[in-house]
C-alpha cells in the first residue's frame, strides 16, 4: 500500500487468417521522408494532450538530436479525429507512419492492410525486446506475428482518501474481495437517504468495472477464443456474491466512471478504481491519495489495462521504417523509460527497471508491480461492439442494483443478446 502525497495469466488468442488479412493498402506513395537533401522524415500521430504527449514530445526532440539520419515529425490530434482520417490518409500516402492505436483498433487496421508487422522489431536483440512483458506484448501478436510495440500499458489500481484511512487507522490494504467490501462497509457513512460518503466507488456502467474483470479473477469470461461464455456456473456464482455484496449498502449504483472519480476526488467516497490518471486527478483537488492493487478474486489477481501501442502503417518504406525502429529502441530503452514512467505516471514498458529508479514517483513504482496481473478487457470481441458493451453494462447494473430477475436468468438472456449484438457487428 502506497500512501504518499500527490506528486508531480491469460494470454489473449488473435488471429486473422489468411482470408481476413487484407492486402496492404495499395499503390500509395511513400511520404513523410526526403532522400537527397536531409534526413528521413517519419511523422507519429497520437492523440496524448497532458503529461504522457509532453514526454512523447520530449523524447522525439531527444531523438532528431541525437542523429542526424532521421527526424520524428510528431502531429497531436483529438482521438476522433484521428480515427476519422487514418484510413484515407495512409491510403493517399499522407498519413501517420507511425501511429498510437489500442489493441482492439489496432487489429481492426491489420485487417483492413493498413497497419503491417514488425516482426523483425522483436527479432533484432538490439532492440531489447525481451525486456518487454508477455502479457503486454501478448495482445498485438497476430498469426504469430507482431504487429504492434508497447507504448503505455497502463493497470487500473484501488486509489483511496489518506484522510480516511487515517482516520479509521488503517494500515494494511485489503488482499480479498471479502476483504475490501468489509473495508467499503467500514468507511461508508450513513445519511438520510443515502451515504454522507460511500466506502468504495465502481463504476458499475463501464463495461469493465464488474463484467468481465470480477468474472475473470475467478476464472471465467465473457467472451474468450472467439464465443461467448458468458452463462457459465461460474460466472453465475461470481455475480451472485457481487449482488449480494452490493445490498450491504457501500457504494453507489447505476453511474459511469467519471462520476465514480467524481465522488472519489470530492470526498463522497472512500476508495476508487481507475487508471494512472488518477494522479494528476488528485493533484487537480489537492487531495492525498494512497494505491493498492485492486484485490484478488478467488482465483486469481486481475485488474483492467488502459492499453495504447505503436503500429507501423503500411504507408512506411525501408527507409522510413528504419527510422520508426529506431525511435522505437530510443523511446523504450532503459532510460527512456524511466522518464516515460516518471513523467506520465504509466508504468515503464521494461522489467528491468527497479523501484528504486522509480522512488521519485511512488505511485508508479508501486503500479509497476501490477502491470504483470493487467488484463485488457474483451480481449478479440469484434470491432464496432458498442451494443455488445451496452448488454454487459445493462447485466453490470441489474446485479449491482439487485434487479431484473435471478443471476442465472440474466446472465442466460445477456448471453444471448451478446450473441446478437457481436453477429450485427460481423
Amino acid at each position: 500500500m502506497v500512501n504518499a502525497p500527490p506528486a508531480r495469466p491469460r494470454v489473449p488468442r488473435r488471429t486473422l487468417g489468411a482470408a481476413a488479412l487484407l492486402a496492404p493498402l495499395a499503390a500509395a506513395p511513400l511520404a513523410g521522408c526526403t532522400r537527397e537533401d536531409g534526413p528521413v522524415t517519419v511523422t507519429v500521430w497520437h492523440g496524448f494532450t497532458e503529461a504522457d504527449g509532453q514526454i512523447v514530445g520530449e523524447l522525439a526532440e531527444e531523438f532528431n538530436a541525437s542523429q542526424s539520419t532521421y527526424r520524428i515529425a510528431v502531429e497531436v490530434s483529438p482521438w476522433n479525429v484521428i480515427t476519422d482520417k487514418i484510413l484515407p490518409a495512409v491510403s493517399a500516402g499522407n498519413g501517420p507512419d507511425l501511429v498510437v492505436q489500442t489493441p482492439s483498433d489496432g487489429e481492426r487496421y491489420a485487417r483492413q492492410g493498413a497497419f503491417v508487422p514488425v516482426q523483425d522489431f522483436y527479432d533484432d536483440p538490439a532492440n531489447e525486446t525481451d525486456t518487454y512483458l508477455e502479457n503486454v506484448t501478448a495482445y498485438t501478436r497476430i498469426d504469430g506475428q507482431q504487429y504492434g510495440v508497447p507504448m503505455g500499458y497502463g493497470p487500473f489500481a484501488c486509489w483511496y482518501s489518506v484522510a480516511a484511512f487515517d482516520e479509521a487507522g488503517i494500515t494494511e490494504p485489503p488482499r480479498t474481495w471479502e476483504e475490501w467490501i468489509a473495508l467499503a462497509e467500514e468507511l461508508t457513512i450513513p445519511g438520510a437517504a443515502r451515504p454522507e460518503r460511500y466506502g468504495l466507488s465502481l463504476a458499475d456502467r463501464d463495461t469493465s468495472q464488474i463484467v468481465p474483470t470480477m468474472l475473470e479473477a475467478n476464472g471465467g469470461d465473457a467472451y474468450a477464443d472467439g464465443a461467448v461464455v458468458l452463462d457459465s456456473p461460474q460466472n453465475v456464482e461470481t455475480l451472485e456474491w457481487w449482488r449480494e455484496a452490493y445490498r450491504r449498502g457501500w457504494g453507489p449504483t447505476n453511474i459511469t466512471l467519471p462520476k465514480s472519480v467524481d465522488l472519489f476526488k470530492n470526498g463522497k467516497a472512500a476508495m476508487t478504481v481507475l487508471g494512472p490518471w488518477m494522479i494528476t486527478v488528485a493533484e487537480s483537488v489537492g487531495l492525498e491519495i494512497g494505491v493498492f492493487e485492486v484485490p484478488a478474486g478467488p482465483q486469481r489477481s486481475v485488474t483492467q489495462a488502459a492499453a495504447n501501442y505503436w503500429w507501423l502503417t503500411a504507408q512506411a518504406d525501408d527507409e522510413v521504417r528504419a527510422g520508426a525502429f529506431a525511435f522505437l529502441r530510443h523511446v523504450n530503452s532503459h532510460d527512456a523509460q524511466v522518464r516515460w514512467a516518471l513523467g506520465s505516471y504509466y508504468p515503464p514498458n521494461r522489467t528491468d527497471i527497479t523501484e528504486d529508479e522509480l522512488a521519485e514517483n511512488p505511485y508508479v513504482a508501486a503500479m509497476t508491480s501490477y502491470t504483470k496481473d493487467a488484463t485488457v478487457r474483451l480481449d478479440g470481441l469484434p470491432r464496432g461492439g458498442a451494443d455488445a458493451e451496452s448488454v454487459l453494462t445493462t447485466l453490470s447494473v441489474h446485479i449491482t442494483e439487485d434487479s431484473g430477475g435471478d443471476v442465472a436468468g440474466l446472465l442466460s438472456d445477456a448471453a444471448l443478446q451478446l450473441e446478437d449484438a457481436i453477429d450485427e457487428d460481423d
